[in-house]
């Protein structure tokens, strides 16, 4: 599952005063999201090794149809879903996290859902810190590490990796065959080809994690990774991230259909985990 990063803009004395915000938002009420619809914050908001995760739940009209004893269609005006949103707070780094999804339901879109939990989020902090709650869309740092974190999370079909020519020694574990990660560094080490740019790509079913060149590639000190491709379960289709779009977090093991429990407890760990990678963002200009 991947995230989008935002900044929160202001500095707020908030130590020591974490549970209040848990507090306040477990206790909150269903809000009105118009045309007879509404959306909350689910009860089930955890704060652990300083990162508060939670979800937002939005009532959508459904897309669905029923057929009557007659073979007419009919809608299902009793069926009242809601989508779910996983969002999270750091509150060491002031880094807001919100699920990267997409909305089948007409009603129902990232940006709508980012001002509902930016609104209740505000209403908190000027309540809980005398504080605003103003969050900035951030890029993360330009070099390899988000690309990195992309390639161990997802099944990878492509990848462009620049500034192979400027590559120092390597020292990377390749294979765990010790004879053939030997062959493989002293091929690459003694490479005097002026090779600058590896181009990779798989079949829409392949995977290229486990291949030998493109680890030799994305590990070469000075190497420059420009563009990935991965299968994301979240939008069911192969998705692409170039160099200048690195906006997102990614959180192993998670997927849209993962249990809260168990998706609070990976988000904790990976956001606690990655706080160096998570200081290092920067304002878009």
């Amino acid at each position: 599952m991947d995230f989008k990063v935002y900044q929160l803009y202001e500095q707020v004395n908030y130590e020591g005063r974490e549970h209040l915000l848990v507090d306040y938002l477990r206790n909150l009420d269903f809000f009105d999201g118009g045309h007879g619809l509404r959306y909350v914050i689910n009860s089930d908001v955890e704060l652990e090794r300083g990162v508060l995760v939670g979800s937002i739940s939005e009532e959508f009209i459904p897309n669905a149809f029923g057929v009557n004893n007659d073979k007419s269609l009919r809608t299902l005006e009793e069926f009242e879903p809601y989508e779910r949103t996983i969002f999270a707070f750091d509150f060491p780094t002031r880094a807001f996290l919100v699920q990267n999804r997409k909305y089948s339901p007409k009603n129902l879109e990232p940006g709508k859902t980012l001002a509902r939990l930016q609104a209740v989020f505000n209403d908190a902090f000027q309540q809980l810190f005398q504080s605003n709650f103003t969050i900035i869309p951030t890029v993360l740092p330009e070099d390899n590490e988000l690309f990195l974190r992309l390639f161990n999370v997802h099944r990878v079909t492509e990848i462009l990796v620049n500034n192979l020519n400027e590559r120092n020694y390597l020292n990377y574990q390749i294979s765990n065959d010790e004879q053939l990660n030997e062959q493989i560094l002293r091929f690459w080490n003694n490479d005097d080809s002026n090779m600058d740019t590896v181009h990779i790509k798989s079949t829409s079913e392949g995977e290229l994690n486990n291949n030998p060149i493109v680890l030799a590639a994305i590990h070469s000190p000075n190497a420059i990774i420009d563009k990935i491709k991965y299968f994301d379960p979240e939008e069911d289709k192969i998705v692409t991230v170039s160099r200048n779009q690195l906006d997102k977090f990614a959180v192993n093991d998670v997927d849209k259909d993962t249990e809260s429990v168990t998706a609070f407890e990976q988000v904790i760990a990976q956001v606690s985990q990655n706080r160096r990678l998570l200081r290092r963002m920067r304002q878009i200009d």
